[in-house]
């Protein structure tokens, strides 16, 4: 029995040698230069926005309010908030990926859905998440959530030119 133990190791070490040399020949693309390598999944690209671009209207924005926080209908009363002033509301649930008071995921096209409900909405900040499509934006609300803005206030701001993204 420990024969064919052994047997089997060996012949196992022999083949990884074999592959391994056979990676060591391999030519390179291009001699002389080695070629980059990648870990993880290809990180998104986020659409630039036009200089002097301004957040997209309300109408124009759809939202998933999620809470993270241990107060019951939160999600439900900001959806209804946010309803009113004019964005179209997706769903409402919980989460447990709140990490401040409030977090607004977009996807790589949705830079300017994002500016315009962070002036909606008290100490919030955009992530980028290649998985989320068009200008549909995730408000993920967690502990420090001071509410929304004044409507008035955050209306005026929707006419304001949004700042360029890092490597725009």
């Amino acid at each position: 029995m420990q024969l064919a133990i052994f047997s089997l190791l060996a012949v196992t070490l022999i083949a990884i040698g074999v592959y391994a040399v056979g990676q060591l020949r391999t030519p390179s693309t291009e001699p002389g230069v080695i070629d980059p390598k990648s870990f993880g999944p290809a990180t998104a690209e986020l659409a630039c926005p036009e200089p002097d671009a301004v957040p997209l209207p309300p109408e124009d924005v759809t939202v998933t309010v999620l809470n993270g926080t241990t107060r019951s209908g939160l999600a439900g009363d900001v959806a209804e908030q946010l309803g009113e002033r004019g964005y179209e509301i997706a769903e409402t649930g919980n989460t447990r990926r709140a990490t401040g008071p409030a977090t607004i995921v977009h996807g790589p096209e949705g830079y300017l859905a994002a500016q315009s409900l962070r002036v909606q909405v008290e100490d919030s900040q955009l992530t980028l998440d290649e998985d989320v499509e068009g200008t549909a934006v995730d408000l993920l609300i967690g502990d420090g959530f001071g509410g929304l803005e004044d409507a008035s206030a955050a209306s005026s701001a929707l006419e304001e030119p949004v700042e360029t993204p890092e490597g725009c």
